[in-house]
């Protein structure tokens, strides 16, 4: 952008999470955040940090456990009714027969109600806490300096903000829950298989060792590939949203085959992750149902010899015994075959969770004081006293700035990109934080008032600037929501937008496509002008805000200018020329220090830096209008001489 574009200081932008240490988990990103960490199937710290969210809703955690337990507790039963119903068949005796049938009909009833009412109850509570969990999230990403956004892919945070959240939510609902049930489930088995026949109960566990041992195995593997799922998908997600985002520079460099294959293949990692894990956890499952009919066969080969070999053997209790352990079987191993399914969710829940906390646990780098004060009224006087700023440690980006600004004068900042310029202005709105120096607003020293109570005070104008899903009436009233249509228009007709808006479909109501992509850029930037008139800063940063508009557009939009930098205290940033010449003052910015300052007459008097600077860009502003207008001219006189005749379009 040449000498009067915008930079972000020699520095760059990137400083990390300020200070963020590297937890006991080890192996951390360059962000601070470890996207490898494997989890466990229980972490007593995580566990911690977790359960106080089920305990705000303890009293529906009870119901819904209760409701489980007897949901658990009748059918467990039944397999026990089912052997004495056979044994009453054989033994003739109809009436048992229809009273045990009765039994197990009602059990079945209580059965359903009970897992209905433990899903709704679950349900409700599950909600609420992906709710809590989310909005809490959400509120602490707001709330983190711009040093955490330099560096942090937005797909990584959606990530959290959505996958994560959501098995954190499972665990803490029906995971936990079922988990319990099931515990509970394989000790009333074992303690009824123990005292129908302990012989054949025994004959029954034998296969459990060796399941055991497989299971230890597969838990290795299960764990690596599902932790691999999960750093596969939030690369996906960084691309992803990385590429929607700048779509226009995708387009404009033809990018779209070499991005498509990259992407293919960051898909192809995910789904070749996901077949691996799908396969591990289809793998054990034949395990599982192998143990079970070993089992089922041994209770049934054991029976059956003591039938033939025993002549004292009760015949209808045997068959009652045996009928109730093939059934009990089956439900033995129900349990064990869920928690197989859930000790992967265990650990992708545990895993999830010390990610949330992660982000939870992230400080910002702009903070409050515990006595900060706040700022009720400004007049808008700004110092910066020897200010000194780096993004990098031993990189300065600021050194030694000293600038009085009186309220209501108007500042330019010009300077080669990278001279600091934009570093400046950030500073201002402490969107960073002096590394040497101080900056009063007032005479309070910036540091020592509350962030937001500062910020009230302040607008910023940026040269892309950002819209909002919604209506033309809720963007300018962004700043200010309560305000009324009236003080909305007001602000408009202020600015020179009113005009262009009401022209639109729907008037203030015409709903804006994403960032405001149906409107001009022109358009786009009265509106944002209106919005921060109509939030009425004390002090205004404009960054660049003049930077891609046209030369018509510009003469509207200095005319909004001079609307909205009256009686403000404002910091301009600019390359258009007349921007520049209705500064107050002008502040020449060189490798992050002030080589001068003056008004635009002074400083080209003094012949100095801004005065070569200042000839070199006004040269080649008055060449390229001289073309412009030296175009439009030859373009006359051709058609006059009939050169050049319109085409049968209507072009030329």
């Amino acid at each position: 952008m040449g000498f009067w574009g915008g930079g972000a200081g020699a520095g760059g932008w990137s400083q990390g999470l300020g200070g963020q240490a590297n937890g006991p988990r080890g192996a951390r990103t360059a962000d601070g955040w470890d996207e490898e960490y494997l989890g466990k199937v229980y972490d007593a710290d995580v566990a911690r940090r977790v359960l106080p969210y089920l305990l705000e809703y303890r009293v529906n955690a009870i119901v819904a456990f209760a409701m489980m337990v007897v949901a658990a507790a009748t059918s467990f039963i039944q397999p026990l009714l089912v052997g004495l119903t056979v044994k009453a068949g054989i033994e003739h005796d109809q009436n048992r027969v229809f009273l045990l049938l009765g039994v197990m009909a009602g059990l079945a009833f209580v059965q359903w109600l009970a897992s209905f009412v433990q899903q709704l109850v679950t349900s409700w509570m599950g909600t609420r806490i992906l709710l809590k969990l989310r909005t809490e999230m959400y509120e602490h990403m707001q709330s983190l300096s711009l040093s955490f956004y330099d560096e942090m892919e937005v797909g990584r945070m959606i990530s959290r903000l959505t996958s994560d959240v959501q098995v954190v939510q499972d665990l803490l609902t029906t995971g936990s829950l079922t988990s319990l049930s099931n515990i509970v489930g394989i000790v009333v088995v074992v303690g009824v298989l123990l005292a129908l026949d302990w012989q054949l109960a025994l004959m029954t566990f034998v296969v459990i060792p060796p399941l055991v041992l497989v299971m230890v195995v597969w838990s290795k593997h299960a764990r690596q590939a599902f932790v691999n799922v999960r750093v596969k998908l939030s690369a996906l997600y960084g691309t992803l949203a990385e590429n929607v985002s700048g779509v226009r520079a995708v387009q404009s460099m033809s990018r779209e085959g070499e991005n498509s294959r990259r992407f293919d293949a960051l898909n192809q990692d995910n789904r070749n992750a996901n077949i691996w894990a799908g396969l591990l956890s289809a793998a054990v499952m034949p395990v599982i149902e192998l143990a079970v009919a070993i089992a089922t066969a041994a209770v049934i080969i054991v029976g059956g010899m003591r039938a033939i070999n025993g002549d004292t053997v009760d015949i209808p209790n045997l068959f009652a015994v045996i009928t109730a352990f093939t059934i009990y079987v089956g439900r033995f191993f129900d349990p064990i075959r869920d928690l197989v399914l859930q000790y992967t969710m265990f650990q992708r829940a545990m895993a999830g969770a010390e990610r949330i906390f992660e982000v939870l646990d992230t400080p910002s780098r702009i903070q409050d004081k515990p006595d900060a004060v706040e700022l009720e009224q400004v007049e808008g006087r700004v110092d910066f006293d020897h200010v000194a700023f780096h993004y990098v440690e031993g990189i300065p980006v600021l050194q030694d700035v000293d600038l009085h600004v009186r309220p209501g004068e108007t500042i330019a900042f010009v300077g080669h990109t990278g001279a600091g310029k934009t570093t400046i202005t950030s500073l201002v709105s402490r969107g960073y934080e002096v590394t040497g120096g101080a900056i009063r607003v007032d005479g309070h020293d910036i540091r020592d008032v509350k962030r937001r109570s500062l910020t009230r005070h302040m607008g910023v104008v940026l040269q892309n600037p950002y819209l909002f899903s919604g209506t033309v009436r809720e963007n300018i009233a962004y700043g200010r929501p309560e305000a009324t249509q009236e003080a909305v228009e007001a602000a408009a007709r202020a600015v020179g937008a009113h005009d262009f808006v009401v022209r639109l479909e729907n008037g203030y109501d015409t709903v804006l496509q994403q960032r405001g992509q149906n409107l001009s850029v022109g358009q786009r930037q009265l509106i944002s002008f209106a919005r921060a008139i109509l939030a009425s800063p004390r002090i205004l940063v404009l960054d660049e805000a003049t930077a891609y508009v046209d030369t018509q557009t510009e003469v509207i939009i200095q005319r909004a200018l001079r609307e909205l930098l009256k009686d403000r205290t404002s910091f301009v940033i600019a390359h258009r020329l007349s921007t520049i010449r209705e500064a107050d003052r002008i502040v020449v910015l060189d490798r992050g220090s002030v080589v001068e300052i003056g008004s635009h007459d002074e400083l080209l008097a003094k012949n100095g830096v801004y005065a070569n600077l200042y000839r070199m860009t006004y040269e080649k502003e008055r060449a390229a209008h001289a073309d412009e207008i030296l175009g439009e001219d030859v373009a006359v006189a051709r058609r006059r001489t009939g050169e050049l005749s319109p085409s049968p379009a209507g072009g030329e």
